[in-house]
């Protein structure tokens, strides 16, 4: 049997290596980390690995190319699939992962896969539960059949948020200069990297996060949707 003392010091290191993975996000301050070898782990948020056919690796996900049974494979049980929509709207197929172990980065990561319209309203329409979520969108639970069917679905984006606070110079350190910010009201700001498929929203009051998308669909699912509210947001300091 160990010694109290033995066990009180073993935790004892425990907190302070949990107290200093927390802010590795934050160190060094020398550049933009370098971009991984093809075929290391990818696992961390600025491992992102843009492929020459218009795909982003991330995460161990290939966006443009992987599917919700590949993102299952990865992430295991924890994900958490269901139809996701407002009053009014057909909704979209999204999966959940929270907590979301990125190397040593936590927080929360939600995909959203690619599904037609009316395989969306179909799956809606079988739902044998909803619930309330924030802003008045509900969870529509998939039935056996359809959550099958699903899982042939394309990861069309993720988003990422950190359990620690993303900062501007977080963005700048780990992913360069943006070829674009865009400036958000509250004192907001979202930074471009169509080469990654990437916008980093930081600064608000929020923790901030990173929505990923392959760079052959940045300018359709990430760039226009920001362009047409960037007008009510505020202006942008550089061309969007």
């Amino acid at each position: 049997m160990k010694h109290p003392i033995l066990l009180a010091l073993g935790a004892g290191l425990l907190v302070l290596l949990v107290a200093f993975a927390m802010p590795l996000w934050h160190m060094g301050r020398g550049g933009a980390a370098p971009a991984p070898a093809a075929g290391a782990a990818q696992d961390l948020p600025w491992q992102a690995l843009a492929a020459p056919d218009g795909t982003l690796r991330v995460f161990g996900l290939v966006l443009g190319h992987d599917t919700l049974a590949d993102a299952q494979a990865r992430i295991g049980d924890g994900l958490q699939v269901a139809l996701v929509a407002r009053l009014g709207e057909v909704g979209a197929l999204e999966a959940l992962a929270d907590p979301f172990a990125a190397g040593f980065v936590s927080g929360r990561l939600v995909l959203a896969f690619e599904a037609p319209p009316q395989t969306l309203r179909r799956w809606r329409e079988h739902a044998p539960r909803s619930e309330a979520m924030d802003d008045g969108v509900r969870r529509f639970e998939l039935l056996v059949g359809d959550r099958d069917e699903a899982r042939r679905s394309a990861l069309a984006g993720l988003s990422f948020v950190p359990a620690v606070r993303l900062t501007e110079a977080d963005v700048r350190q780990r992913f360069g200069t943006p070829a674009a910010e865009v400036a958000l009201g509250g004192g907001g700001m979202v930074l471009l990297y169509p080469a990654l498929g990437l916008a980093a929203t930081v600064g608000s009051a929020s923790r901030g996060v990173l929505e990923y998308v392959a760079p052959r669909d940045f300018e359709a699912r990430l760039r226009a949707p920001l362009a047409a509210s960037a007008p009510a947001a505020g202006p942008a300091s550089a061309p969007v």
